[in-house]
């Protein structure tokens, strides 16, 4: 992985990766607890805005996730 860009504020580290084998780009977020550090895949054309914004991505993640799950559940019944 190399690193393309990287800040820091308020004790999380955030660092936006690109990947030389598969050409991925990722967004590393490295928080003071272990549930705050999480990564995120990111498309070329957003991953300035993912390294900008984890945050809003990460819970758009999860909103969707959550979604997926409650749809597999419906169509189970």
């Amino acid at each position: 992985m190399i690193e393309l860009a990287h800040r820091e504020a308020g004790g999380t580290h955030v660092a936006l990766l690109w990947s030389r084998e598969d050409a991925r780009v990722m967004v590393s977020v490295v928080g003071a607890g272990q549930d705050d550090s999480f990564e995120l895949d990111a498309a070329e054309a957003s991953a300035l805005d993912v390294f900008y914004h984890p945050y809003a991505y990460a819970a758009r993640r999860e909103a969707a996730c959550h979604s997926l799950e409650q749809d597999g559940r419906e169509n189970d019944e």
